[in-house]
């Protein structure tokens, strides 16, 4: 999938936010359970994130799997997601795939 935006503000994988992960885990919950804080944390996104292109495009995107546990979710087709485009971003205590649609 191209049609990954994410918007966290302190993951490994995110630049510019483009997702650089291969692959992109969903638990059932829809927290995006791949995420890895940086080791300098939000400064160190931000330094990421104006090295990068500052315009967003999916189309920019490498292709990305994303397995998703999301069981409740309407995208979710044995197990990947079939949505075309999503965006995964923080919520108060976690980082959450915020296209979940429940049944």
């Amino acid at each position: 999938m191209k049609g990954l935006k994410c918007t966290t503000s302190n993951c490994e994988f995110n630049e510019g936010f483009h997702c650089k992960a291969g692959v992109v885990n969903i638990d059932k919950r829809g927290n995006c359970i791949t995420r890895i804080k940086r080791e300098n944390g939000v400064i160190e996104q931000e330094f990421v994130n104006m090295e990068v292109s500052s315009e967003f495009n999916y189309s920019d995107n490498e292709d990305t799997l994303i397995k998703c546990n999301s069981t409740d979710c309407s995208y979710n087709k044995c197990f990947k997601c079939a949505a075309d485009f999503i965006n995964v971003g923080e919520k108060l205590l976690s980082t959450k795939c915020k296209t979940r649609t429940k049944d």
